[in-house]
């Protein structure tokens, strides 16, 4: 396992090795059990990368667009890039070529890609739940000091930050792997899993969590219409499942750096589906919140989208002007 660490070893020629190096009655259970949830995650991570791609293409095309919307569609982008790079790392494993040339260039861009969807979708998600927070807390200061393209400009920095994180760290702790890294390497390399511990445990998964308690305090006290309800349940109801199934994979990313012995490959494999699960499940989230209980799944995919997505907060007039534009075209 020295080219990759636990997360991401079971996806390497190394962890074949695994398989054929002992004829242990409990380490043959143990491939399989593997082997058995690495297919589970193919599957998974196949349906939920066509849902994301469907709910993008609805997002974009055939619903009322608000600024929420445009947050959503990109948070789908990243949730279908993990899923993604989940299917081709699932696929090369199951494929056992040994032979095939470019196997670690593979690797090496879709293990990138994988951990540039997963930060991308964190920071996605705390801007998110902040910004739908500062909406409720202080409403006509949200509506006369948002720009008009401010969700367009915060997404284009999201996507610039979360590259220039994710290579960071990619070039500075994962791919010294390969090899014995230098001593000035393991210094930066600690520097930056300091600098990642701050970021995802001091800054961004506090503040979804406050966020998402305001918001569901701001719900229960006030009378705010079914639209904006919904609305603010996706929001809380994707938090909640990201703290949940995705985070703990970035607690075992950072800890392997310095405890690598210590975590199995069940271990990371198992944080590995439950990562899957959570970029997979968000569209069908959306579709349950935004549904009606009397007639699910019998209203068209658009009036359910379109309940689920209406940004009560909107200004009238401009909530005005997209329903013109929408029915001129």
């Amino acid at each position: 396992m020295d080219k990759w660490n636990v997360t991401y070893s079971t996806f390497t020629e190394d962890s074949k090795n695994y398989n054929i190096t002992t004829g242990n009655s409990s380490t043959e259970n143990t491939s399989v059990f593997v082997t058995g949830l690495v297919w589970l995650m193919m599957i998974i991570s196949f349906l939920g990368l066509v849902e994301n791609g469907l709910m993008f293409w609805f997002l974009c095309f055939k619903i009322r667009r608000n600024p929420f919307t445009v947050y959503i569609a990109n948070l789908c982008v990243a949730d279908a890039c993990l899923l993604l790079c989940d299917f081709v790392l699932l696929l090369h494993y199951t494929s056992a070529s040994e032979n095939n040339t470019g196997n670690y260039q593979t690797l090496t861009f879709f293990g990138f890609t994988f951990l540039f969807g997963y930060n991308t979708g964190l920071f996605f998600l705390t801007v998110i739940s902040v910004e739908r927070c500062l909406c409720v807390l202080y409403p006509v200061w949200y509506r006369c000091h948002r720009l008009r393209y401010q969700s367009a400009i915060v997404c284009a920095i999201l996507w610039t930050f979360s590259c220039l994180v994710s290579t960071a760290e990619y070039c500075v702790c994962i791919d010294t792997l390969t090899e014995e890294p230098l001593e000035s390497y393991k210094e930066i390399c600690h520097g930056m899993i300091i600098f990642l511990s701050i970021l995802n445990f001091l800054l961004c998964a506090p503040l979804m969590i406050l966020s998402s308690l305001i918001l569901v305090m701001k719900t229960c006290k006030t009378s705010l219409t079914s639209h904006s309800s919904k609305l603010y349940k996706i929001i809380v109801t994707t938090v909640i499942l990201f703290l949940i199934f995705a985070l703990p994979l970035r607690i075992l990313n950072l800890l392997q750096y310095y405890y690598n012995s210590l975590f199995s490959e069940v271990m990371g494999t198992l944080f590995m589906l439950l990562s899957t699960i959570n970029s997979a499940v968000n569209p069908l989230i959306y579709y349950l919140v935004g549904s009606s209980k009397g007639k699910r799944f019998r209203e068209s995919l658009k009036v359910v989208f379109d309940r689920a997505f209406k940004d009560g907060s909107e200004p009238e007039s401009q909530e005005t002007a997209v329903y013109q534009r929408a029915a001129s075209e």
